[in-house]
């Protein structure tokens, strides 16, 4: 589970990364290795999902938010896949892959608040937490823009530079629950 969990970290941070690369000097090439380390992550992270589900204490609530995380992020895997196939445009399927994204955001919180409940763990979910929300945050004014979510216009740059700051947060989360876990 640590492997694929710090192998989730690391892809994510490529993701972004690149995205913020790509976002800053608008070079294709930033944007094509955001799109496949996205498909990578999507692997890894679904991976870490399903093995750190069953370790959660939580019952029902842990399922739900197992399947919630693993449906979210296999929705970013195969958006991501399709449009660096360039089977599909971005901007044609850029709400679905920011509902992915949300629902992956919806399982850090939830695994975090299950971790507040444990001693040694406490830390590393308030990290998350604090992570998600400030991304969230920062994702509420990025899409406040009207023509972002479809691609008509583009995010505000410092409005994405800023949620780097937080997505940032989950990259070491994801890293540190792989060693926790």
């Amino acid at each position: 589970m640590g492997l694929a969990a710090g192998a989730a970290g690391v892809l994510f941070g490529i993701s972004i990364g690149a995205l913020a690369a790509f976002f800053a000097t608008r070079n294709e090439r930033f944007d094509r290795v955001s799109e496949w380390a996205f498909v990578a992550f999507a692997v890894a992270a679904i991976l870490t999902m399903l093995t750190v589900g069953p370790l959660l204490a939580g019952g029902v609530p842990a399922t739900a938010l197992t399947a919630i995380g693993v449906t979210g992020v296999a929705v970013i895997g195969v958006g991501e896949l399709a449009v660096a196939l360039r089977l599909v445009d971005f901007r044609r399927v850029s709400a679905v892959i920011t509902a992915g994204f949300l629902a992956f955001l919806a399982w850090v919180g939830g695994v975090s608040l299950l971790l507040i409940d444990s001693v040694q763990l406490a830390t590393l979910g308030w990290l998350g937490l604090a992570a998600i929300a400030v991304g969230t945050a920062l994702v509420g004014l990025i899409l406040a823009t009207p023509g972002v979510l479809t691609g008509a216009a583009e995010p505000d740059p410092r409005l994405m530079t800023a949620f780097f700051v937080p997505m940032a947060g989950i990259v070491v989360w994801l890293i540190w629950l792989g060693t926790a876990l």
